[in-house]
């Protein structure tokens, strides 16, 4: 469950994008771990609960929530990993999301090309950076 207001602030920043990239009338699929969420994502991908779900049709949405001083942690890359192999798998379109304070964007988008090198697929990785306060 999110406990920082960074962290919650950062799900947000995720939920508005995966809204302006779904279908008008689907905000009601997107499943997000907070403590004010009713739908959960229900799926854990090896073992790991992502911050945001959105999987209908042909699109699939994962999206990961990262405060500063979680983004280069072993778990974390772990996720991601985790993450990508399922993008990678997924029959459609897959976007993996990831939220970080302006100042991680660099080392999270080091992070993820070279996760990248090893998990080839028809995928694509965004990263959305929060420059703090409420979004």
């Amino acid at each position: 469950m999110s406990e920082s207001f960074q962290h919650q602030q950062l799900i947000q920043l995720l939920r508005k994008e995966v809204v302006e990239l779904i279908p008008i009338g689907c905000q009601g699929l997107i499943q997000q771990d907070s403590s004010d969420s009713l739908a959960l994502p229900p799926k854990t991908i090896d073992g790991y609960r992502p911050d945001i779900y959105y999987c209908f049709e042909d699109l699939l949405i994962i999206g990961e929530a990262k405060a500063a001083e979680d983004v280069e942690r072993r778990h974390s890359r772990a996720q991601y990993e985790a993450y990508l192999r399922e993008c990678a798998s997924f029959n459609g379109r897959a976007i993996l999301l990831m939220a970080v304070p302006w100042m991680e964007c660099a080392t999270a988008h080091n992070i993820l090309q070279n996760l990248r090198k090893n998990i080839p697929g028809n995928y694509s990785t965004k990263i959305l950076e929060w420059i703090g306060g409420v979004v």
